[in-house]
């Protein structure tokens, strides 16, 4: 039996209710990461399936999950799943003041915030990926 990466998500509702001897951005900080590779891994093993996408097992992945999503399922899904990369890399590589580029606004970056909020937001992204792409 394969690993469900969809159980990922259910860790992070967990977390999102709280475990109080950690401080709320490191699991926002957690949350925020494995909502992404919940997506991820679960896109990824659609696209295999539904869409005979082959993979080349490296880094290189990521972004063409989000391509092919765009291309073969819904343009918009592949943009959901960008941001939670985005989120991702900001969460588990930004030390203080996270901030990621964002074509669409003024300056061109948004901050990320490290607080209950973005939990809740980055697991409604993650699930709305997810319950869009049929379980296998």
């Amino acid at each position: 039996m394969s690993f469900n990466p969809l159980k990922l998500l259910d860790l992070c509702k967990s977390l999102c209710k709280g475990i109080g001897s950690l401080d709320s951005e490191t699991i926002s900080r957690t949350i925020i990461s494995r909502a992404y590779y919940a997506t991820f891994l679960h896109a990824r093993e659609y696209l295999k399936e539904k869409h005979n996408v082959r993979f080349t097992r490296s880094g290189d992945d990521h972004r063409l999950v989000e391509n092919q999503l765009m291309r073969k399922v819904d343009r918009h899904l592949g943009s959901v799943v960008r941001t939670l990369r985005e989120n991702r890399i900001a969460a588990d590589y930004s030390l203080s003041n996270p901030a990621i580029a964002h074509p669409q606004l003024r300056y061109g970056y948004r901050s990320l915030r490290f607080d209950q909020r973005a939990q809740k937001e980055n697991i409604r992204l993650a699930q709305y990926v997810t319950n869009s792409l049929p379980r296998n």
